[in-house]
């Protein structure tokens, strides 16, 4: 009876120390120590936490004689040794070493051993475990807790000696190899559970600190998440500026993300938004802001998953991309839109023909238009002059058709109108109100002129034959009209450069009076002299898209401008060239500052190559332009101009035709007027 007393009572104080440790172990997992152990002072922080733990153990032991007292410490030192590391072990052993010392007894020997014994099981287990086979944690733990108590029993059998260690080991065999063990896995596995859980949290807490900080690092990008009740989660600080800075507020974490927005109708949009994520979607969006005029914003949701793949919220990425949207609609207008006139151009006509070749559209009239001379206003007034003939006949347009849609440039001086639901009386009517208009405007002095054809489509008929049935319509009228217009522009020109220089004017009449008096001597047939007077008043028109300081100049032209003056007989060509009427002398003029000796411009021509009208007017020009006052030199005499051309016959002047004209001058009869 006493025996089972005695069997009761240590397997009580048995059990309550065993209650001890994992109550301890679950105190040390609850707390969630929070040491970093990676730092000696933390490794010693938890050494001293363990050592009080192991200290609190053997303040309730069980006894089984004079000074021979029993608790669970190997368990704790056991598993100190097995996830702690050294530092932790050695510091967690000196407070119950130093207690089993100060309570003494013949067990102190065994008592302090088994500490150490239990302590460095666990430090070369630490070490060697990974040259074991695999197996469960559960087995490992449970047969290194069996070789922990091995080394217990084998303490007590070594440093007891009254009673005999063996017979002690003998009596406590049965707790030590079938209980200890068991409480060495459990709290093992306790203690790696915690260790794992405090290293998880510790990394989520790095994560969060990172993605924190990287979704604040945007100042671009609102990012916020929302739970199913759409109350915020998470949110970056821009997306907090920004709610301050449009909806005046200033949110806070866990309430309504929806109260905060201020206007009824994005609050609206936003919530469909967020329950379309809700239910399972996602998507991206791009909205214009419905309380800031011009302000798109792009919006993607996606829905959050938990591990069970349930919805439990939403995330919100929004970005500013005003300036986005405007740098695409304006890439978008210039791709469908001519830059100069900004009509429509050739691709958008090639897109807009098809949609409205339909039936809806009946009757559809086509408008083509051709400007008359533009070739000729950029030869002679420049490209500047050309551009605002273009802008100034589509202001014109836009004025009578109203809506530019219609109106499109095809490119050069060619337009397109189109007219949707547009009879060809009425089209005749808008074409007779737009020609008013542009034929009464100028540029540079010369009436716009256009020419158009117009055609309509009534029923099912190819839009490309409606198209070159205007075309030929225009082409039609453009025969009258072009060759009229190019010699009114050519008259024009030549009024114009006058106007500017009337020193020039008096120089061609002076000019055509010395020709007609060679051609006379060569006695040339009448139309022959009729191109000779031509080529005089003509010669210098190329003169006109010359700037005015450079001919006016007091004084000589430097190397630069003498280069742009050489210009001049190939501009003459070039506008003189578009003319049938003058397309006989444009070779002519072109040549009249070409030398005998093959040294003249623009092309180098030598001797014959020369036209003879050409070798003619260069010997007159030259005469005139020597016994002509300049602004840098007086005139020559006659005399003087003679002996000049006859220093350069062969050279720069026709031989023949220079004699010729030295006998003229000889004779009693030759008279110009200076």
């Amino acid at each position: 009876m006493d025996k089972i007393l005695e069997f009761i009572s240590t397997f009580r104080d048995l059990l309550f120390n065993t209650i001890m440790v994992f109550s301890l172990g679950f105190i040390y997992s609850a707390t969630n120590l929070g040491f970093n152990i990676s730092t000696k002072i933390g490794k010693i922080l938890v050494g001293l936490f363990i050592g009080f733990i192991t200290f609190i153990i053997m303040l309730f032991p069980w006894t089984l004689g004079q000074g021979l007292v029993f608790d669970t410490r190997t368990i704790v030192m056991a598993v100190t040794g097995l996830f702690f590391g050294p530092l932790t072990t050695f510091v967690s052993m000196i407070i119950p070493t130093i207690y089993r010392i100060f309570v003494g007894g013949s067990g102190v020997y065994s008592g302090v051993a088994n500490i150490l014994f239990a302590a460095m099981m666990g430090l070369l287990w630490n070490k060697y475990r990974k040259y074991l086979p695999k197996m469960s944690h559960y087995l490992e733990y449970y047969i290194f807790g069996i070789l922990v108590n091995i080394m217990s029993l084998l303490a007590f059998i070594l440093f007891i000696e009254s009673p005999s260690g063996l017979q002690i080991a003998t009596q406590m065999w049965m707790p030590y190899l079938l209980v200890f063990p068991f409480a060495i896995m459990l709290l093992a596995k306790v203690i790696e559970n915690q260790k794992q859980r405090i290293i998880s949290n510790e990394t989520i807490q790095r994560q969060q600190i990172l993605i924190q900080a990287s979704i604040d690092a945007t100042k671009k990008m609102e990012i916020f998440a929302l739970d199913k009740d759409l109350n915020y989660i998470a949110y970056n600080k821009f997306h907090e500026h920004n709610m301050n800075k449009f909806n005046n507020t200033q949110i806070e974490m866990h309430k309504p993300f929806l109260d905060y927005i201020k206007n009824q109708e994005t609050r609206i949009r936003i919530s469909k938004s967020l329950n379309r994520a809700i239910n399972g979607e996602a998507f991206d969006v791009e909205v214009l802001v419905e309380d800031h005029e011009e302000k798109y914003l792009s919006e993607k949701y996606a829905p959050i998953f938990n591990e069970m793949n349930d919805i439990i919220g939403v995330t919100a990425f929004i970005q500013d991309i005003t300036d986005r949207k405007k740098y695409e609609a304006s890439i978008l207008y210039l791709s469908y839109r001519d830059s100069l006139t900004t009509l429509y151009n050739r691709r958008y006509f090639m897109e807009e023909l098809p949609k409205l070749d339909h039936p809806d559209y009946l009757p559809l009239s086509v408008i083509v238009a051709d400007i008359n001379g533009l070739k000729i206003m950029n030869d002679a007034f420049g490209h500047q002059s050309g551009d605002l003939l273009l802008k100034k006949a589509s202001i014109h347009f836009i004025d009578v058709f109203k809506d530019e849609k219609k109106i499109i440039r095809m490119g050069g001086d060619e337009f397109t109108i189109l007219l949707p639901n547009t009879s060809n009386e009425e089209a005749n009517y808008l074409l007779e109100k737009v020609k008013s208009q542009i034929e009464h405007d100028t540029v540079q002095g010369m009436h716009i002129s256009v020419s158009f054809g117009v055609a309509t489509k009534v029923k099912d008929e190819n839009m490309n034959d409606i198209i070159s049935n205007a075309e030929n319509n225009m082409y039609a009228q453009k025969l009258f009209e072009v060759s009229s217009h190019r010699n009114k522009t050519i008259k024009t020109i030549l009024s114009t450069l006058h106007e500017k220089n009337p020193r020039e004017e008096q120089h061609s009449k002076r000019v055509s009076l010395i020709c007609q008096k060679i051609g006379m001597e060569l006695k040339m047939s009448k139309e022959q002299l009729r191109l000779l007077e031509a080529i005089s008043e003509l010669h210098d028109i190329g003169k006109i898209a010359i700037d005015d300081a450079i001919i006016n100049k007091q004084g000589k032209l430097n190397e630069a401008e003498w280069e742009i003056i050489k210009k001049h007989p190939e501009i003459g060509y070039r506008i003189l060239s578009t003319s049938p009427e003058y397309s006989e002398i444009a070779q002519d003029i072109l040549s009249h500052h070409e030398r005998y000796d093959g040294l003249g411009y623009p092309r180098g021509l030598k001797g014959t190559e020369i036209p003879v009208r050409a070798r003619i007017i260069s010997i007159a020009d030259a005469y005139d332009a020597m016994t002509s006052p300049r602004p840098y030199r007086a005139p020559l005499s006659k005399a003087e101009a003679v002996n000049e051309i006859k220093k350069y016959l062969g050279k720069q002047f026709d031989p023949e035709l220079g004699e010729l004209f030295i006998k003229l001058l000889e004779s009693e009869d030759f008279n110009i007027t200076q």
